[in-house]
């Protein structure tokens, strides 16, 4: 049958319409949600896989929000390169999957996040790679387990571990891990800003982005942030296990890290009061905080941080039911199972991050059935104090 060219209303509702011409581009960068893209002709896809021209094909394997982000971070961390995943640990998976092997083993700092350990020492045992500990704040530790472990193929640790906040020793573990010729990989998330992990020896930098970067609790997302190269080689990793970021978590997140400057310095302040009250209170077993002169790691965190100690502080209530009182009388401070928002929160790390870890490591390593782990928000510290002086009354 003859056919005009003026395509039929369905064919016009189908079609996605052009871009619009203009002079000008947005100041704030647009979401751009689009899970595929245009493409000229075959040798533009072949342009595009080759690495001979700049571009977008398939939102798993890249988009504009997370190219952007990706960017931005690794201006921040003085990266070469970044890949956007789709949670803090889908970033430190996608890092493992790439440089473990069958018969090797990744070296794991002691007190590591509890998700980080299980998936080296529980989820890729079933798959033959090995793992070793060492203590992140003696940089002989990890010479010594490197000397036991000629097959490693990956330090893991945290410049702040979670929930006890010890500090690693940077400089001195990245140069026995640069001496092994093993790639460190660290996890920043406790302490963005108030260091640069890779100026100090780090050879890639993770971040949890969901918390203190992306700030107000109402994203999921991660980075890796190294070399552009080894970047380049955990992007393809994350895309092939479908790891990558969206578009509208990576725009939040781009939005949040805008005020991450403020946000870091006014939580350092406020957790720095709250830490030593807390810590003269009769009631509380002990306080842990780098910036607190009583902190194991307080000489090595004033040594290695520039503008504070970070938001976070754990303290013991001194045993399960006292903290479960304590976090029922709390009157304005939720029990969340994150950290990082702009409101303060409090988690309880043998009921939710650390559950199901060898409760022995646990109780060895002092991650106690009374230990209470606060992020400090953006609050009055008076009234921060208040709610947590009667609530400790009351238990």
């Amino acid at each position: 049958m003859p056919h005009d060219d003026a395509p039929s209303d369905a064919s016009r509702c189908a079609r996605a319409p052009r871009a619009p011409r203009s002079i000008s581009e947005p100041l704030a960068p647009p979401i751009q949600l689009s899970s595929v893209y245009r493409i000229a002709g075959l040798d533009e896809v072949d342009a595009l896989f080759d690495g001979r021209a700049e571009g977008f094909f398939y939102g798993r394997d890249g988009h504009p929000n997370a190219a952007q982000l990706a960017e931005k971070l690794a201006t921040l961390e003085g990266a070469e390169a970044g890949v956007v995943c789709a949670s803090g640990m889908g970033a430190i998976a996608a890092t493992v999957l790439t440089l473990a092997e069958q018969g090797g083993r990744v070296l794991l700092s002691e007190g590591l996040y509890g998700k980080t350990t299980t998936l080296v020492a529980r989820e890729l045992a079933r798959f033959g790679v090995g793992h070793g500990l060492f203590d992140p704040s003696r940089p002989e530790s990890l010479r010594e387990a490197l000397a036991d472990a000629p097959d490693a193929l990956l330090v893991v640790a945290e410049t702040l571990s979670n929930p006890l906040l010890r500090a690693c020793d940077l400089e001195g573990i990245g140069a026995v891990a640069r001496e092994a010729g093993v790639p460190l990989m660290v996890d920043h998330t406790f302490a963005p800003l108030l260091c640069r992990p890779i100026a100090l020896g780090t050879t890639l930098v993770v971040h949890s982005l969901t918390k203190l970067i992306g700030g107000h609790a109402d994203v999921t997302l991660g980075a890796v942030l190294g070399p552009r190269d080894l970047v380049s080689r955990i992007h393809a990793v994350a895309s092939t296990f479908g790891q990558t970021g969206a578009p509208f978590d990576c725009w939040l997140a781009m939005r949040g890290a805008v005020t991450l400057p403020l946000r870091v310095e006014r939580t350092s302040r406020t957790a720095m009061e709250l830490a030593r009250r807390l810590e003269a209170h009769p009631r509380v077993a002990r306080t842990l905080y780098p910036g607190l002169a009583s902190h194991p790691d307080h000489a090595l965190a004033r040594r290695q941080f520039s503008g504070g100690f970070g938001a976070m502080i754990s303290f013991d209530a001194g045993g399960r039911e006292a903290a479960d009182r304590l976090i029922r009388a709390l009157r304005g401070i939720p029990l969340a199972p994150s950290l990082g928002d702009a409101q303060t929160t409090v988690s309880h790390p043998c009921s939710t991050s650390h559950r199901g870890q060898d409760p022995a490591t646990l109780e060895r390593l002092g991650v106690t059935q009374g230990l209470i782990r606060v992020s400090v928000g953006l609050e009055d510290v008076e009234d921060l104090w208040a709610d947590f002086a009667q609530a400790l009354e009351f238990a």
